[in-house]
């Protein structure tokens, strides 16, 4: 049995050690090798870093106020459509960064959606958060308050409801019933949630560069522009070091408040519901306009004409005519099918040390395994990238085979957990029974394991697919203009102010994504086979 789990271990531990531990040993060692020479606290640095977290703190409050009463409507009330309406608010966390940036430009732009149809005609004021910390603070929001929404209403919903009557019988409304009983008990996965959406937004690179402007520098940011910008490879070190000590802080941290919160642990849900309350319609309206109309607007935008308010297939004819093709550096079409090679690709790798993996995890109950092949959730791809950037002075590896790994890397916690989920589930008789009748390896994985583990599998697969298609911050790093990718592409359009065009392309991404999702979703959901 360890001969075999050895064996199945094999491909993910050299995928990791390869293309996840060796770049950030590089890192390290090319930090050490300058020594002295970097300066770490530079004026510039300070204030990067103030900035950083400046920005996430004030973005993880703003996710926690929008959040948290959407987490007591799902969590205690029942009300019509509720399940549409969760599902709806968990798009932001999943849109590719490019288009929820692109979105919030097609929104809240000065000639956007909102200013030009709505609070310029009826009210004559225009609404401006672009190019701003309130823009960045908004944006980092809107990507994070799903998080906080999702980790606490599962505990709201969990909740026994005889704590809640006895402090009624006491006399306490239902305000401070949940503010002294309530809210004390889900505090560990409110802690918890909200630290996680401070790592987000502490390591957001798009939202800070695409809607914050030339003004603001992020860790994130600041790394891109010392090596693409000023090729100062000492700086990068210096900030990639700093980044990476904050982020084993907080992962740590994470873990701690992780196993004292409970969160995901399948405790049974109580079934107690609260009438619908009054102000919950006033919030379901603000989020249908502020957290659905960016989303919606940008699909819009790249087939909508604003100057003569009609729709139109002008800015998608340009992408697809060579038009633009300059300002891309290579086609639409082009960009289009590197991209799925590239999310392809990645996507079968991630399922197949995914299988493998997981399995030989759950049988060796490592937790140890399980750390490392989780660790990518809480690294940043810029400074992934940067490792990669590092190992090309030592290894010429083409770009295709250098953003494959990368993709694969960032996906793969994602498909392991969905296929140790599965393997903890899986009716060990039928292995063992095929055993006994003298079926191998291969004969049990091919006719038994894969048929069996489909609906995780598929899971895996389009979660993995998805997000490399929507991957911008190591892309970015290390682009080549021979292998374009939409999301680079939309960005580059966007940059050289060929805007309506550069919507036209993330509206196609994002419809994909959405489609992707709602597959992942529909077919499975009562299969449990979902991350």
């Amino acid at each position: 049995m360890k001969k075999k789990s050895t064996f199945e271990l094999t491909p993910a531990i050299a995928f990791m050690a390869g293309a996840y531990l060796v770049p950030f040993i590089l890192i390290v060692v090319y930090a050490v090798k300058f020594g002295g020479k970097i300066s770490i606290f530079t004026p510039l640095n300070s204030h990067v870093v103030y900035f950083t977290f400046y920005q996430a703190i004030l973005s993880t409050i703003l996710a926690i106020a929008v959040g948290l009463p959407g987490a007591y409507l799902i969590g205690r009330t029942n009300f019509k459509f509720k399940y549409v309406f969760s599902a709806l608010s968990t798009i932001p966390f999943v849109m590719p960064s490019i288009s929820m940036a692109l979105g919030f430009y097609s929104f809240f732009g000065y000639n956007g959606i909102l200013n030009s149809y709505f609070l310029w005609p009826i009210f004559h004021l225009r609404f401006e958060p672009l190019y701003s910390l309130m823009g960045i603070v908004m944006g980092n929001a809107f990507y994070n308050f799903p998080l906080i929404m999702i980790v606490v209403g599962g505990a709201i919903s969990t909740l026994d409801p005889i704590y809640l009557e006895a402090a009624r019988i006491d006399g306490a409304s239902k305000f401070k019933g949940f503010l002294h009983v309530e809210l004390p008990m889900i505090f560990p996965s409110v802690a918890t949630s909200s630290l996680l959406a401070f790592v987000y937004c502490f390591t957001s690179f798009a939202v800070v560069l695409m809607i914050g402007g030339a003004r603001y520098a992020t860790l994130e940011v600041q790394i891109y522009m010392y090596l693409r910008t000023l090729f100062d490879f000492k700086g990068a070190a210096a900030l990639t070091l700093l980044q990476l000590i904050f982020i084993g802080i907080f992962t740590f941290l994470f873990s701690i408040l992780r196993r004292s919160s409970g969160i995901f642990s399948g405790e049974k849900i109580s079934e107690a519901r609260s009438r619908f309350p009054k102000w919950g319609y006033a919030y379901v309206i603000g989020m249908i306009i502020f957290v659905f109309g960016p989303i919606f607007s940008q699909i819009i935008a790249g087939f909508w004409n604003f100057q003569s308010s009609k729709p139109t297939l002008e800015w998608v004819n340009r992408l697809f005519s060579g038009m633009v093709n300059s300002y891309i550096g290579n086609s639409s079409t082009v960009a289009i099918l590197w991209t799925i090679v590239f999310a392809t690709s990645s996507a079968l790798l991630v399922v197949l040390l995914s299988i493998t993996g997981a399995h030989a995890v759950q049988k060796r109950h490592s937790s140890i395994l399980e750390a490392l092949f989780t660790s990518p959730l809480a690294v940043s791809p810029i400074t992934l990238a940067f490792g990669y950037v590092i190992l090309q002075n030592h290894f010429s590896l083409p770009f295709p085979v250098e953003i494959i790994a990368v993709y694969t890397v960032i996906s793969f916690p994602i498909g392991f957990q969905t296929l140790l989920s599965g393997w903890e589930r899986f009716p060990t008789e039928i292995d063992d029974a095929a055993s006994v009748d003298g079926a191998g390896f291969w004969t049990k994985t091919l006719k038994i394991r894969i048929p069996i583990l489909k609906p995780q599998i598929i899971s895996a697969f389009l979660f993995s697919f998805a997000i490399a298609m929507g991957e911008v911050s190591a892309t970015m790093l290390l682009y080549d203009p021979q292998y374009p990718t939409i999301s680079i592409s939309a960005y580059r359009l966007f940059s050289s102010r060929h805007i309506p065009e550069a919507q036209a392309l993330s509206a196609l991404l994002t419809v994909a994504t959405f489609f992707i999702f709602y597959f992942l979703e529909k077919p499975f959901s009562d299969k449990k086979g979902g991350f």
